[in-house]
């Protein structure tokens, strides 16, 4: 049976090399990250294939038998900021986004501060268990409800939970992953699962709220992160797997992920798994490349929405005069469960109107039946539930 390794996971998660390997370091450096001295386990008539090897790393290979070779084949793109001649986050942001982005980017991050009792804490060293287990649970009840917001219907690190909980807490004390997370109040409304390799930054797994959407946490926590970045000398953050439009605009260094698929040359079993591996991988990168894998997700997803989506009500947000008097039912407490399907379309009044949380009042109204009464300090807005 032939065996696939993921090179990222030894590295940042297990900090250790495939026993292929001899030693890596990053590109252009002498200084060794990681080394194994472990006698390897060579393949005889099946395959190995180790994938996701950024380009960014200088890996040696073993002196292995002298029949077995292996095929290098290109994957994917990658997406990093390279902190060399960085000074500060301001300057990086010049260099990456216009006068009118930026404006943008310091507003998501004032109307933030703002409208809620914001603070944001990186978790690198230190971290309570109670305080772990904690951010863990919320971290992967934010990442399912963001899964499914996305359509994403098989999330991978979601049946991996397990895994995670009982190998992220020790690490973080070892600083070898940390938690940076932004607070509204004593709520988790962002978090990023970091892994760390001597001064590399690996960023795995981003969530957030969404019922922030409207204020663009994620951005706000990129900001922080580069902010810290700088401050701890990171001489490199990586960013997970995944062509986007934003990691184009947020990332100085673009390069490529390998896979090696190593075989036995004296084995025709071995030779024949390799390189109709080998052509599956460049079939599926002239795929990605030209967009066809991104239209099959798509269509595959519309699908699914079509086949399982129950439209169960629909959402009318409508600004009145403050001083319109309404006939109201009871007060609300909007952050209880039952009122969960409330809480964006209250932020959005927040971030619209730049009122702020601590002073808004939520009633329920008498007619029609399922609306909703918001009062700010200045502006008044009703949600009617269709």
């Amino acid at each position: 049976m032939n065996e696939i390794i993921d090179l990222r996971e030894y590295v940042y998660t297990l900090n250790k090399l495939p026993d292929l390997y001899e030693s890596l370091r990053m590109v252009d450096e002498d200084f060794i990250l990681l080394s194994n001295d472990i006698e390897p386990l060579e393949p005889t008539k099946n395959i190995i294939i180790v994938k996701d090897i950024p380009r960014y790393f200088d890996i040696k290979n073993k002196s292995l038998s002298k029949g077995i070779k292996h095929l290098c084949t290109e994957q994917y793109s990658g997406f990093s900021i390279n902190f060399k001649n960085v000074t500060s986050t301001d300057d990086y942001l010049k260099s990456r986004f216009g006068s009118s982005s930026r404006y943008k980017l310091r507003r998501s991050i004032k109307k933030l501060e703002k409208c809620f009792d914001i603070n944001y804490k990186m978790y690198f060293g230190e971290m309570s268990k109670q305080d772990y287990d904690f951010i863990f649970e919320e971290f992967f009840r934010l990442l399912e409800i963001r899964s499914i917001e996305k359509g994403i219907l098989n999330n991978r690190n979601l049946k991996r939970k397990s895994y995670y909980h009982e190998l992220v807490y020790n690490l973080i004390l070892q600083k070898k992953a940390s938690f940076y997370v932004i607070y509204n109040g004593y709520n988790p409304i962002d978090i990023c699962l970091n892994f760390h390799l001597n001064d590399i930054v690996y960023q795995l797994i981003r969530t957030y709220d969404i019922n922030y959407s409207k204020f663009n946490t994620g951005y706000v926590d990129l900001i922080k992160q580069i902010d810290w970045c700088i401050e701890n000398h990171v001489s490199f953050i990586n960013f997970s797997y995944g062509d986007f439009y934003w990691k184009r605009r947020w990332c100085n260094s673009v390069y490529k992920y390998d896979s090696h698929i190593f075989y036995n040359s004296k084995s025709i079993k071995s030779i024949a798994s390799a390189y109709l591996y080998n052509a599956k991988i460049k079939i599926k990168h002239i795929l990605r490349e030209n967009k066809i894998i991104d239209k099959y997700h798509e269509i595959k997803l519309k699908i699914h929405h079509f086949l399982n989506t129950k439209k169960e009500f629909e959402i009318e947000v409508i600004d009145i005069d403050f001083n319109r008097a309404e006939p109201l039912d009871c007060k609300i407490d909007f952050y209880k469960n039952d009122y969960n399907f409330l809480r964006r379309y209250i932020y959005e009044f927040l971030f619209n109107f730049n009122e702020e949380e601590k002073d808004i009042k939520v009633y329920k109204l008498l007619k029609p039946l399922k609306s909703f009464l918001v009062i700010g300090k200045k502006n008044k807005i009703i949600i009617n539930v269709k």
